[in-house]
């Protein structure tokens, strides 16, 4: 198996990172990077399940509990079972979804950065 020059350097890194913690080496290089959101409502249900079905998070006993929690931002305290696999996670799990769209949209006119969402992706 050989690489041509043209392909041999190529390569896809899928994260849910917020810009400041990539490496600055990603945004100052050539790289190509597509910022793929969802529309929040959108969001916030799948969020709502995937929190609610994730034995290691803590469960929301309703809809206007988990939704006062993602419009704010503030999420349950982390349980220890999740804080020992896990020790980087600080007391609030993941952050706003608004805050990390926010702080994507400062990029919105760099040259090789493209926000795109699903529903423009299913037009």
């Amino acid at each position: 198996f050989t690489e041509d020059e043209e392909t041999a350097f190529r390569r896809i890194i899928l994260t849910h990172l917020p810009p400041h913690l990539l490496p600055p080496s990603i945004l100052q290089s050539k790289a190509m990077i597509l910022v793929l959101v969802w529309n929040p409502k959108h969001a916030a249900l799948s969020y709502y399940h995937f929190y609610n079905n994730m034995p290691v998070l803590p469960s929301f006993a309703s809809w206007d509990e988990y939704f006062a929690a993602f419009m704010n931002g503030k999420w349950p305290v982390l349980g220890n079972t999740l804080h020992s696999y896990v020790p980087s996670l600080s007391a609030m799990a993941w952050g706003s979804y608004f805050d990390h769209l926010v702080e994507w949209n400062k990029y919105i006119d760099h040259e090789r950065i493209m926000m795109i969402s699903y529903e423009e992706l299913k037009e």
